[in-house]
């Protein structure tokens, strides 16, 4: 039935503009299509060929559910059991949902926690500390509200593997997947795929331009997309998904296990586009619908440059994979579906000239939303500080530190190790106008709020990192120098006010305001003799020096007015 089907496939290619792609088939165990298609190397012109190896993206998530399944099947880990069991310093931002959360919340997108990727996106953070700084990342959903598809909870899920098993994740999908099966090519890393002769370069369309693009390491985020692959090894474990865990004789994991991850386990909101595809789900690692009337597991994935499509059909026996090397097209989505409606032998629907329809309209639909943009531009404004005090580092719980510049007579921005070029907007927000590297998604167009401390200095960011939820908030941190120990010194001594005494002392390399029967008062730097009471919003303490560098004078400034401190025994 495929044989003839080549040339639609190099006529998509073009159409779609896809630099290659392979495509695989298997039907009732036997595999009955593989080919490449394209070039894994534009500008070398080297050929995609069925052991070609590609980044597989988020179709990588479906080994970490088979791989837990195995772990429940032996009672290390159960899908109902609450993470904070398996991982004691596992937090969240609201206790209800640190206490409750399971395994299977983790693996089927209900933790209520959205996408939050520039959290993670480049970053060089350990997974130790990534597991610490969750806790601050703001929900945007309660608990189990809603299907919210991310990838945050699966290296949770990862570390609860790691956690039961005394191995890591790696380990445990080589071990119970790559070995077996022998998925000789099917790596964790860029690192291991360069090692091979035969491996697809990534690629972006960026200015209606096809470019090449770097590799993005995915090793912190393992659980949810790192794995590389061709569609040889992916046939091999497209046919363990449809034999119920039976691999050559040897039982993987178990029927009604395997059967639990495919079955459907959270409604994804929505009304169909079409009457072929209905009732989507999530079930683990794997999403489901009612594909023209036959039960359908799929996943798509996308990485850096690359996009991938898997797709089952259980009761029929039919299994089908598809792996292209450009950023977020979506030819392999709509060719499996045709490659499906021809094994099935189903009425025609042309889905990859719809798909191209799609890709019109999104365009237009890109151009108008920056035209609307522009509108809302407020004109003849200027920032209400010179370029110079917009810059410093500012840090955030969760996201870490940013860092701003001024080069050029542009401020640049440097956030996990990615640099952004701002512009000044309107009033005190600037707006990304370039990127300095090629991502998964742009950020062009984005909007940075500087916001003004009670002292008129710029004092806070605000980022939209994650458009679910609030901006991020990154507070100004203090220039280093002045958090030395001999810098915070000059302001330690007993100070009067009103009759009342104030002992500021430095302790654990930060200075402190003891007042008696009060709680302690952190002042952290804001600028060369000016601090922020941490804990007290909006009250900052301003040291008044004389000629010798000696305190005269503490005035303590916060909301609802000024005071001034007078040093017991002036210096």
């Amino acid at each position: 039935m495929l044989e003839s089907f080549d040339a639609n496939i190099e006529r998509a290619l073009r159409d779609y503009e896809v630099p290659g792609l392979a495509v695989g088939v298997t039907v009732d165990g036997h595999v009955v299509y593989a080919k490449g298609f394209g070039y894994r190397d534009l500008e070398s012109c080297m050929p995609v060929t069925e052991e070609t190896l590609f980044a597989i993206g988020s179709c990588t998530k479906a080994f970490t559910t088979f791989v837990m399944g195995t772990l429940v099947d032996e009672g290390l880990l159960h899908w109902d059991a609450s993470v904070i069991d398996v991982l004691p310093e596992f937090r969240l931002w609201d206790q209800y949902a640190t206490t409750n959360l399971t395994i299977r919340d983790l693996l089927t997108h209900r933790s209520g926690m959205p996408r939050h990727e520039f959290f993670w996106y480049n970053s060089k953070m350990s997974k130790k500390e990534m597991l610490r700084r969750i806790r601050y990342l703001q929900p945007s959903l309660e608990i189990r509200e809603r299907y919210q598809y991310g990838n945050l909870m699966y290296f949770l899920a990862g570390l609860a593997m790691e956690e039961a098993s005394e191995r890591s994740w790696e380990e445990l999908v080589k071990e119970r997947i790559f070995l077996p099966l022998e998925m000789k090519h099917t790596n964790f890393s860029i690192e291991e795929t360069k090692n091979q002769n035969n491996y697809a370069f990534p690629y972006l369309e960026k200015n209606d331009q096809l470019k090449k693009m770097p590799f993005r390491n995915l090793s912190l985020i393992g659980p949810a997309g790192a794995i590389n692959s061709n569609v040889i090894d992916m046939l091999s474990w497209l046919q363990l998904q449809l034999s119920g865990g039976l691999w050559r004789g040897q039982l993987l994991i178990s029927p009604v296990t395997l059967q639990e991850i495919q079955a459907p386990q959270v409604i994804i909101p929505g009304v169909p586009e079409t009457n072929e595809s209905l009732l989507y789900a999530y079930a683990m690692g794997w999403g489901v619908l009612s594909y023209r009337g036959h039960y359908f597991v799929s996943h798509d994935g996308v990485s850096d440059g690359f996009t991938s499509v898997v797709g089952l059909l259980p009761s029929e026996n039919i299994g089908v994979v598809i792996l292209a090397n450009k950023n977020m097209t979506s030819l392999p989505r709509y060719l499996s579906l045709e490659i499906i409606d021809r094994l099935l032998a189903l009425t025609t629907i042309e889905w990859m000239q719809g798909g191209l329809e799609n890709i019109r309209k999104n365009k237009e639909s890109a151009k108008e939303c920056k035209i609307q943009d522009s509108l809302s531009r407020k004109q003849g404004t200027n920032p209400s500080h010179h370029l110079e005090d917009y810059a410093g580092v500012y840090e955030n719980q969760g996201y870490g530190k940013l860092a701003i510049e001024v080069i050029d007579d542009k401020l640049q921005v440097t956030y996990n190790d990615l640099i952004f070029i701002l512009e000044h907007w309107h009033y005190d927000v600037f707006r990304v106008a370039k990127e300095m590297q090629d991502m998964i998604v742009s950020f062009e167009g984005a909007k940075f709020t500087f916001c003004n401390n009670p002292l008129g200095d710029i004092g806070e960011l605000r980022v939209p990192f994650e458009p679910c939820a609030d901006d991020i908030h990154f507070v100004r941190r203090p220039i280093e120098r002045l958090s030395t120990v001999a810098h915070l010194k000059k302001f330690t001594g007993i100070y009067e006010v009103y009759g009342y005494t104030v002992e500021i002392v430095v302790r654990d390399n930060t200075l402190m305001a003891l007042i008696p029967g009060q709680p302690h008062y952190e002042l952290i730097p804001s600028g060369n003799n000016e601090f922020t009471v941490k804990s007290m919003m909006g009250s900052t303490v301003r040291f008044v020096l004389n000629k010798e560098g000696q305190v005269e004078e503490a005035l303590l400034i916060h909301p609802y007015g000024a005071f001034s401190a007078f040093p017991r025994n002036p210096r």
